[in-house]
C-alpha cells in the first residue's frame, strides 16, 4: 500500500510540473490527498500487524422496532467489497496512540489540502493568490510525505527530484496584481487565516510544515543571449565541477542497497540471472549508473558502481510491485 501512495504523490507531482495544465492546482490536491490516505492506511496496517480488518468500516444495523443492533457489522460499498476507512479516519486511528500521532504541522497542512480539494469543483483555472497558495501548501505536503515516509518504513525519498517548479502557474510577471474574488477569495482567505493561526502554534526547531513561503521575482539576465551547455573535450570551453557530495547526492546507492530496494519494492524479486538481464543494458547509461574510483587520487584504484533511485522505473516494468 506504501508503494501506492508514493505512486500517487509522483503523479501529482508530475501534472503539476507539467508545462501548460489548465486544472494544476486542483488535480494536485486531488492526488495528493489520495497520497496521503494511502500513507496513513499503510502506517495504520503496520501498528495493526498488517490486519486488515484495521482499515474495514462497520456499522450498526436497524432492528424491526427501529433500534440499532449492539454488533457491528462490516459495511460493503455498491460493488460488494469491504468499505475502508478515509483519510479522518485513519488520522483518528493514529491519534489514539502517541507513538504514531501525526505532527499539529502536518494535520494543519492535510486540513488546507482537503479544503482544496473539496472546492475544486468550483474552480477551472485558479488565479495568482490560490495557485501561490497551492504551491506553498504543497511544497510542505510533499516534504511532509518524505520525512514520515523515511521516518515509518525506511523510503528514503531524497535521491528523486521531488519539487513543485514555482514558474509552472505563472504565464506573465502581471499575474501578480490579479485579486481573487468570489468563491476563490474566500477559499483564500480560508487558507490564508488556516495557515497564520497554525504557524503561531507551531515551533521554529519543528521538521515538519503547513506551508513553505514561497518568493518568485523577475530579471532580466545580464547578456541577451542565453549560454548552451554541453560535454565537450574542448580545452577552452567554460568549466563546470562536480563535488563528490553532488555525485553521491545523485547516485546514492551502491548495488547491495539497490537490490535492497528491489526486495523491498516488488513481489516477485529475485537476485538472479533475469534480473542481471534487465540489468545489464543500463550499466553504461549514465542516468542511472556512476562508476567511481575508491580513491579518486589513484587512477588504479578499484573502481564501484553508483546508482540513481530512478533506475528503479526501468525494473517497474518487469517486476510488480508490492
Amino acid at each position: 500500500m506504501y508503494f501506492k501512495a508514493e505512486s500517487a504523490l509522483f503523479a501529482g507531482l508530475e501534472i503539476y510540473n507539467k508545462p501548460d495544465f489548465a486544472y494544476r492546482e486542483e488535480t494536485f490536491a486531488i492526488l495528493a490527498i489520495n497520497a496521503w490516505e494511502l500513507l496513513l492506511k499503510a502506517r495504520v496496517l503496520a501498528k495493526n500487524t498488517n490486519k486488515l480488518q484495521s482499515l474495514y468500516v462497520y456499522e450498526t444495523r436497524q432492528k424491526p422496532d427501529g433500534s440499532r443492533t449492539s454488533r457491528q457489522f462490516l459495511k460493503r460499498n455498491r460493488a460488494g467489497n469491504p468499505l475502508t476507512i478515509g483519510l479522518t479516519a485513519a488520522i483518528r486511528s493514529l491519534e489514539a496512540d502517541p507513538n504514531t500521532r501525526l505532527p499539529p504541522e502536518v494535520r494543519g497542512n492535510l486540513e488546507a489540502l482537503l479544503e482544496i480539494r473539496d472546492n475544486a469543483v468550483h474552480f477551472v483555472n485558479a488565479r495568482f493568490e490560490l495557485a501561490k497558495a497551492v504551491l506553498e501548501i504543497g511544497t510542505a505536503c510533499v516534504k511532509n510525505f518524505a520525512a514520515l515516509a523515511d521516518m515509518w518504513f525506511g523510503e528514503d525519498l531524497s535521491g528523486y527530484n521531488l519539487y513543485l517548479m514555482p514558474i509552472g502557474f505563472l504565464t506573465t510577471p502581471a499575474a501578480t496584481a490579479v485579486v481573487a474574488g468570489g468563491e476563490e477569495g474566500k477559499l483564500v482567505s480560508y487558507l490564508r487565516n488556516l495557515m497564520a493561526a497554525q504557524n503561531a502554534a507551531t515551533t521554529t526547531t519543528s521538521s515538519y510544515h503547513i506551508a513553505l513561503d514561497v518568493n518568485i521575482s523577475f530579471k532580466r539576465a545580464a547578456t541577451d543571449a542565453v549560454s548552451t551547455f554541453a560535454l565537450t573535450n574542448d580545452p577552452g570551453a567554460p568549466h563546470v565541477y562536480l563535488t563528490e557530495e553532488d555525485i553521491r547526492q545523485k547516485y546514492p546507492w551502491d548495488y547491495r542497497e539497490f537490490v535492497s530496494r528491489c526486495r523491498a519494492r516488488y513481489r516477485d524479486f529475485k537476485e538472479n540471472e533475469e534480473f542481471h538481464r534487465i540489468r545489464r543494458p543500463f550499466l553504461k547509461d549514465s542516468r542511472y549508473v556512476r562508476e567511481r574510483l575508491l580513491d579518486p587520487g589513484n587512477p588504479k584504484s578499484m573502481k564501484k558502481q553508483f546508482l540513481n533511485p530512478n533506475f528503479l522505473s526501468e525494473f517497474d516494468k518487469h517486476y510488480a510491485k508490492k
